[in-house]
């Protein structure tokens, strides 16, 4: 057997001034500052210890083995400071000027680039204050602004730092340790750049915000234009560099899209009865303007040369390049008149784009004497993910879906091709359609119709609906607290995650989208649109006291 001991240490230590200021200039206008320093620090530390060949069953010592291997010794450190200010202007309590900025000094950026300025101004106007409105307006309020935000590296980007291996053995080196095994240091992988810069963020927004019919009705709408620059990601690089991937700051990437919300009270009863719908849509559309000097970045991906994530100018962020069939100009699919399968195109293709047309969330709240029952249900439509999952139960076959189960020949869609990429033409010119029958083993292996052969085949629309929670709250009256020393209490039960149906995946997967990237712990966004055989999602039950003294 095997024992391990695996030591992870976390500390984050945070410092803050804040000095603030108010003053009425005069009877109209009042001003509110703020100015700060802000200190952080972040240490990570980790060492694993391998033992290996337990001696005696039962004692649970890392020095009860035959031998110990220490796996990692890993630490880091990051440091950063800022000094800010925050101005606000006010105009009779319905006008509003808001400034900020702020300058940070970074440890993860090179020497002459530590430094990094981002300001930001914002007005508001509430018109329901400054001028009369029709009566069916409770509240009316117009904004606008334009923040800059800055990020640093991570740590170590700025360099290329070699890792010490433990214990190898058995190695042809022109040196050797008396037992035969000895440490070694290798360079990383990744190519570090000692000229990184910080990334930024500036966005542009324009919103409006009401209130109708005695608050029964609200209204939130914000549309946004976001431009992310110099933004520090990690770049594919040939293995002949020595190097899998290199760290630098690349071109621009615009997102902009609509955010809308709403609130509506349907019903309100005077015997307590209410029930309340807010509703949040969110539709976002991207792009990538700018990469440099390069046609194209890999960013990340699932095998080398072939399934990735690529970053192209003028198509959305994120894209994925995989195999696909050749296809005519219509994008018909071509099919080898000989065999009657597909013919795979040489050069790997966009098959699939990772980002949803929209979000769409709905909480529906029902209350009534201290009881309240709110459920939230998700909408997400569109958006494309490559499953590994669906790739490997349907090319084994273990899927029980009849498409996969039947095992029957099958004609294939598509128009016969030449194999350079033309169709062929009947003598009246038209396209030939294919008419051949594939076997079963045909059609799913050796570069068939199904999944196994291109990756396309197993890219799949990843519109999901859920139902994201429910809880039951109750708030236990006060009368019956009188006597305690509680001031309030409340008891809720929730669940999260109790049903979802992904309507373009094949039922017989049960296959949740949200199990996207690597598995369900990848949040940063880097490889959406993979699903590598990742963990199921799990309903969760829970249970919640809440009291006050």
């Amino acid at each position: 057997g095997q024992y391990s001991v695996d030591d992870i240490f976390r500390q984050e230590r945070d410092g803050n001034l804040l000095i603030s200021m108010e003053k009425d200039l005069n009877a109209d206008i009042n001003i509110r500052g703020l100015i700060g320093h802000n200190a952080n620090e972040r240490r990570f530390e980790q060492t694993t210890i391998i033992g290996n060949g337990i001696i005696a069953r039962g004692i649970d010592r890392i020095t009860n083995t035959g031998s110990q291997l220490m796996r990692r010794d890993y630490g880091e450190i990051q440091r950063f400071q800022g000094v800010f200010a925050d101005i606000s202007l006010s105009y009779r309590d319905w006008a509003f000027v808001n400034v900020v900025g702020r300058n940070d000094w970074s440890s993860t950026l090179p020497e002459d680039n530590r430094s990094f300025f981002y300001p930001g101004v914002s007005v508001s106007a509430v018109l329901s204050e400054a001028i009369t409105l029709p009566s069916i307006f409770n509240f009316a309020k117009v904004r606008a602004g334009i923040t800059k935000v800055g990020n640093e590296a991570g740590p170590y980007d700025t360099q290329t730092p070699f890792f010490i291996n433990s214990q190898y053995t058995n190695l042809q080196f022109p040196f050797s340790t008396p037992n035969g095994s000895f440490n070694i240091a290798n360079q990383g992988s990744v190519l570090g750049s000692p000229t990184l810069k910080p990334e930024f963020t500036t966005e542009y927004e324009i919103g409006f915000e009401t209130s109708l019919l005695n608050n029964k009705i609200g209204l939130d709408v914000t549309y946004y234009n976001r431009q992310s620059t110099d933004q520090i990601i990690n770049v594919t690089v040939p293995s002949t560099t020595g190097f899998q991937e290199r760290i630098t700051n690349v071109g621009q990437v615009d997102n902009y899209g609509w955010e809308i919300g709403v609130d509506l009270t349907p019903v309100e009863l005077s015997n307590g009865f209410k029930w309340n719908i807010y509703g949040a849509f969110t539709r976002n559309r991207n792009e990538v303007v700018d990469i440099g000097d390069a046609e194209q970045i890999i960013v990340g991906g699932f095998s080398s040369g072939g399934l990735s994530i690529v970053q192209r100018p003028g198509l959305p962020f994120g894209q994925l390049l995989g195999t696909d069939f050749q296809r005519d100009e219509e994008g018909n699919i071509l099919v080898n008149p000989v065999t009657g399968k597909p013919f795979e195109n040489n050069e790997l293709q966009i098959i699939g784009d990772p980002n949803p047309d929209f979000t769409l969330g709905v909480t529906n709240t029902f209350s009534w004497k201290g009881l309240s029952l709110s459920v939230l249900i998700d909408w997400t439509e569109g958006g494309d993910i490559w499953s590994l999952s669906a790739d490997q139960t349907f090319s084994r076959g273990i899927l029980d879906d009849p498409l996969n189960t039947d095992r029957v020949p099958r004609v294939g869609l598509g128009f016969l091709g030449d194999g350079a990429g033309n169709a062929l033409l009947d003598e009246s010119g038209n396209k030939i359609p294919n008419r051949a029958l594939t076997t079963a083993n045909d059609w799913v292996f050796f570069n068939g119709w199904a999944a196994g052969g291109v990756d396309w085949q197993s890219v799949y629309d990843a519109t999901v609906i859920r139902i994201r929670e429910v809880s039951l709250t109750y708030n236990i009256p006060t009368t019956i607290l009188d006597k305690t020393p509680f001031g309030s209490a409340k008891v809720s039960f929730s669940g999260r995650n109790l049903w979802f149906n992904a309507v373009h995946f094949p039922d017989a997967l049960n296959f949740d989208p949200e199990v996207s990237g690597l598995g369900a712990g990848d949040t940063s966004g880097a490889y959406r649109g993979f699903d590598f055989m990742g963990v199921p999602t799990t309903r969760r039950y829970g249970v919640n006291l809440s009291v006050t003294f």
